[in-house]
C-alpha cells in the first residue's frame, strides 16, 4: 500500500481579510502574513503537491493540518477544492493544525470539520478525535493537537482524553495485526527557542512515551515547515519512525510518499525541483 503525507499548504485568498476580521487575534496573522507568509506558500505547488500524489500511485493521503493562514471561510474553501482530487474517506484523511484553529469563532462554527470531518468519520460516526480508520492493511489514528492558543501563539495539545483513546487504538491495531500511522499535526522533537516558547506542542513528553510504549509503526507530523525524519525508541526494542514533509506549498517544497509491505515500509521523496508546476522524484 501506497500512502502519501502532505502538510501544511497555508493557503492565502487575496481579498478574503475584511476589517471585521482583524478585530481579533488575527490581527497579528494577517501582519505576518502580509509581510513574509503570503511570499512563501504558493496555491500552485499545493496544487502540484496534490498532482503529485496522484503521479506516485497513491492509494491514500494523509494531509497533516494547518490549510490555512486565518481560519476564514475563503481559505477554506479553497482548501477544500485543491485538495479535492484526492477523494473522500477511502482515499484520503486530513487533521486540523493550529491554523485552522486560529479564532474562537472558527472553532465554534466548525470550520475545518464542515469541509475535511468527511475524510475522518463516516456517515453517522460521532465526530470525535482521534479518528481512527482502517485502510487496506493500514490503521490510520487522526489526533487532534490543535487548540485555541493565545494571542502571537501557537501551541498544541493532545489532552489525557484523547491520549488514551489514542493508545487503545495502537495497540488494538497492533493485536491485529495491522501497520499502524498516527497523524498529527505539532512536531513531536524540539526547535530553536522562539518555537518551543510559543509553539510547542506542551504534552510532547507524554504523546511521545505513550506512542513508543504502545508501539506506532510511523507519525507523520507538520507544523515544522521542513523535512525531517527520526525516531522514538521504543521500551521492548525497535523504535517508532516519526517524519514531517515539510510544507507542501513552499516552492522548495515536497510529499514524502510511503511504500508499506509487511509490516515495513520504505519511502520515497518528490519535490518541487521539475518544470514549473510539477513535483519529480528526488534521486
Amino acid at each position: 500500500m501506497r500512502i502519501a503525507h502532505l502538510s501544511d499548504l497555508h493557503l492565502h485568498v487575496p481579498g478574503a481579510i475584511r476589517p471585521s476580521d482583524l478585530a481579533s487575534r488575527r490581527l497579528f496573522g494577517a501582519a505576518n502574513l502580509v509581510l513574509r507568509r503570503r511570499a512563501l506558500h504558493s496555491p500552485a505547488v499545493a496544487r502540484a503537491a496534490v498532482r503529485a500524489a496522484a503521479e506516485a500511485g497513491a492509494d491514500h493521503c494523509v494531509v497533516t493540518g494547518d490549510l490555512t493562514n486565518l481560519a476564514l471561510d475563503a481559505e477554506f474553501d479553497l482548501a477544500a477544492e485543491v485538495l479535492a482530487p484526492l477523494g473522500g474517506w477511502e482515499r484520503v484523511t486530513v487533521i486540523p493544525g493550529n491554523h485552522d484553529y486560529y479564532t474562537p469563532g472558527a472553532v465554534r462554527a466548525a470550520r475545518f470539520e464542515r469541509r475535511f470531518g468527511p475524510t475522518l468519520w463516516r456517515p453517522g460516526e460521532p465526530d470525535a478525535y482521534p479518528a481512527v480508520k482502517d485502510v487496506g492493511e493500514v490503521r490510520i489514528v487522526a489526533v487532534r493537537t490543535a487548540m485555541i492558543a493565545p494571542p502571537l501563539c501557537s501551541f498544541g495539545e493532545v489532552g489525557e482524553g484523547q491520549l488514551g483513546a489514542v493508545r487503545r487504538a495502537v495497540e488494538g491495531a497492533r493485536a491485529a495485526g495491522r501497520f499502524v500511522i498516527v497523524a498529527l499535526h505539532h512536531n513531536l522533537h524540539r526547535r530553536g527557542f522562539v518555537s518551543e516558547t510559543i509553539g510547542r506542542l506542551l504534552d510532547r513528553d507524554a504523546v511521545r512515551a505513550t506512542l513508543a510504549e504502545a508501539g506506532a509503526d510511523l507519525v507523520l507530523q507538520g507544523h515544522d515547515h521542513r523535512a525531517r525524519h527520526f525516531e522514538l525508541p521504543r521500551p521492548g526494542g525497535g523504535a517508532v519512525r516519526v517524519a514531517n514533509c515539510g510544507s507542501s506549498s513552499l516552492a522548495a517544497g515536497g510529499i514524502d510518499v510511503y511504500e508499506i509491505a509487511g509490516g515495513a515500509f520504505t519511502v520515497e521523496r518528490w519535490e518541487n525541483r521539475g518544470p514549473e508546476g510539477r513535483l519529480v522524484r528526488a534521486a
